[in-house]
């Protein structure tokens, strides 16, 4: 309770954009000075004095408490939540030229249907046709006219889906449109960082990662990945793909988890591949690189690549098996 009132008490600066329902980032480049980004994709620099290193440096700490983390000149680099969810990374001296550094991302992603999706005509310029992810099987992207109704059946289908996109394309956004068309009696395990996944089943557990510092376990989400296993969900999904628990989810979407989905940071489908393969080798596989492409393609069905386009998120390419 006290360490939460404090990291308010030095939160208060940012309150006005804190609490603004359009604001997607926060940055503090400097002291004296805030940066913000809202839906849109304006940006706007205000002066706000009150932010001086003093408090920065006070407020990395309460971050850091609140997260049960530790922030010093021996280790000057943070990656945490704040209470509302929003996501934030502090650079602290001597690591930054300037002062303490923040990054607040914040967890503003409409809870929009494939419904709502369509009406936003997210989809009104895809084209459908042959495609090439490199063969092995055949491949075809999906048109306008069909890719929400072909996306409901695939998730009834159970087939395995990875939705992969840019920063700020929507990609949570995106999943939980398609974690709403997941039967409500199945069981889902749902694996994240952050609390950003919409839990509507009643039988769901949500499962987050923990950096474990100041006496408390660290938890990665290989480890749930792992023990999720042992839970018997019906799917996993996990939050996003970003280290050695690539292997883990592609192993287990081939052992009886099927209609799993996750995200990936790619700019296409083919890059989406290159990538899980990459986190793969990065484990510490010892396939060869083009056996590792050959056991994504064969893991994944289907793949749906988002982009922004003049500030407006849209379905660049829904991607499945012939």
């Amino acid at each position: 309770m006290e360490a939460g009132y404090y990291l308010d008490s030095f939160l208060a600066p940012l309150a006005p954009w804190l609490t603004r329902e359009d604001v997607t980032d926060i940055w503090i480049n400097r002291p004296g000075e805030v940066w913000i980004e809202t839906l849109g994709g304006a940006i706007e620099r205000v002066e706000e004095p009150a932010l001086d290193e003093r408090l920065l440096a006070r407020l990395a700490r309460q971050v850091a408490a609140h997260s049960s983390q530790g922030i010093s000149r021996a280790q000057p680099l943070l990656a945490a939540s704040l209470p509302d969810g929003s996501r934030v990374q502090v650079v602290a001296p001597p690591a930054t030229r300037a002062g303490h550094v923040f990054a607040i991302r914040r967890h503003v992603s409409a809870d929009l249907s494939l419904a709502d999706w369509e009406e936003e005509d997210a989809f009104a310029e895809l084209e459908g046709g042959a495609a090439d992810i490199d063969r092995e099987h055949s491949w075809r992207t999906l048109s306008g006219a069909e890719a929400a109704g072909f996306l409901r059946t695939a998730v009834r289908e159970r087939r395995n889906i990875v939705v992969s996109g840019g920063t700020s394309t929507g990609k949570t956004t995106f999943l939980n449109a398609l974690l709403a068309e997941i039967p409500r009696e199945e069981r889902l395990i749902l694996i994240e960082d952050t609390e950003e996944l919409k839990v509507r089943h009643e039988n769901a557990v949500g499962l987050i990662a923990a950096r474990g510092q100041l006496s408390e376990a660290e938890v990665g989400a290989e480890d749930l990945l792992i023990a999720a296993l042992r839970m018997r969900p019906d799917r996993i999904i996990l939050g996003e793909l970003r280290g050695g628990e690539a292997f883990t989810f592609l192993r287990a979407v081939n052992t009886g988890h099927l209609g799993s989905m996750t995200t990936i940071h790619a700019d296409t489908p083919a890059r989406a591949v290159e990538q899980l393969a990459l986190l793969v080798l990065q484990a510490g596989s010892r396939l060869a690189r083009d056996d590792v492409r050959h056991y994504v393609r064969e893991s994944v069905d289907v793949f749906v690549q988002l982009e922004r386009r003049a500030a407006r998120r849209q379905v660049a390419e829904v991607l499945t098996k012939a």
